[in-house]
């Protein structure tokens, strides 16, 4: 393939193919159903990451890598300190995960990224041609007839602007409402996932609808890495205790596989 073909390819996977308009379509979602995360990067071996740079403040004037030889109990022990905060907070601060999230509405990722020491990067609504998005709504909200003719006005006027306005997306958006569907990745560490637990009291729409995402996120970490999950559970629960001293009576054979791979002393390279 040579290189014009690449790129044409790329964009048109990318959706940005001057050619390939999206068609105009409008669905209207419940938020609560609508909120779709997936686990996209991480750190090759997130327990090494904890390891090595937990046990970085040991050694001698020759500073010998441990990981390989450490045996999977002594590996097990740092970890699970780290998991119950009695290390420095650096070695969770150092594992990162990226997530793809898509079936939020507008203001939902305008409050998202309010959180602290979190990476963000959203679909474009003043570069990309947003007449297919959707609208997405709490679920105490009635979608009336009203509601959803006032919307298709919205976007009729948005639609005017494309085609009026020589395409430009830019002063289109002023007529998108803020409960259009906006999708993003962002990247979060441990450290900042793990110290989450404000929007346990769910107040606010905002603070619920936060809830909903993390425990999806909670979900996908969980499914990678068990161990992990266990640890960021405690931000749905008032009290760390339990679950520091469940995680603390750890032993190896109490490990599901997933952990335990990484875990093998031969894994490392």
């Amino acid at each position: 393939m040579n290189n014009y073909s690449t790129i044409e390819n790329l964009r048109k996977i990318a959706g940005t193919l001057p050619s390939e308009e999206p068609i105009r379509r409008t669905k209207y979602l419940s938020l609560i159903d609508s909120i779709e995360v997936s686990l996209e990067d991480h750190n090759e071996n997130p327990y090494k990451t904890m390891f090595v740079t937990a046990t970085a403040t040991w050694g001698d004037n020759q500073y010998e890598q441990k990981w390989n030889k450490t045996s999977a109990e002594g590996k097990l022990e740092v970890i699970k300190a780290v998991l119950t905060n009695n290390t420095l907070p650096q070695a969770r601060e150092m594992v990162n995960f990226v997530f793809r999230v898509r079936g939020t509405p507008r203001w939902m990722f305008d409050y998202h990224t309010q959180i602290k020491f979190t990476s963000f990067m959203s679909i474009g609504c003043r570069d990309n041609n947003k007449i297919d998005c959707d609208f997405i709504f709490d679920q105490e909200t009635k979608i009336d007839k009203d509601i959803k003719s006032n919307l298709e006005s919205l976007k009729d006027l948005y639609e005017y602007v494309l085609n009026q306005g020589g395409g430009s997306w830019q002063s289109a958006r002023t007529f998108l409402p803020q409960c259009y569907q906006h999708s993003y990745h962002f990247g979060q560490n441990l450290l900042s996932i793990a110290s989450m637990k404000n929007f346990r009291v769910l107040n606010t729409l905002e603070d619920a609808t936060l809830f909903k995402l993390y425990l999806e996120i909670y979900e996908k970490i969980s499914k990678k890495f068990p161990l992990i999950g266990l640890h960021i559970s405690s931000i749905f629960r008032k009290d760390n205790r339990e679950i520091f001293d469940t995680i603390s009576k750890l032993e190896l054979k109490d490990i599901k596989q997933e952990d335990l791979n990484l875990l093998d002393k031969n894994y490392a390279n």
